[in-house]
């Protein structure tokens, strides 16, 4: 599908910018741009097994504690 998208000047120019150093056409710098957004959009839910520990009211009281670190952003674990 085909459609316009207008930007403003500053985010112009810093796509051509990045088009002249990838060599990449704007199209295909703009298509990847939105799949990689999306990708981050929807990977924004909260993992299944942090969302069924807060389903619990009282989670001192479950088997299992969930570590929150696990799910911190820029870490390894």
């Amino acid at each position: 599908m085909n459609f316009s998208v207008h930007f403003d000047d500053e985010t112009l120019e810093r796509l051509n910018r990045a088009v002249e150093a990838t060599g990449m056409t704007r199209n295909r710098l703009i298509s990847i741009g939105v799949k990689d957004w999306l990708l981050r959009f929807e990977a924004s839910d909260w993992p299944p097994a942090l969302r069924e520990h807060f389903r619990n009211p009282a989670p001192e009281l479950a088997a299992g504690i969930a570590d929150f670190q696990v799910w911190k952003p820029g870490e390894d674990r």
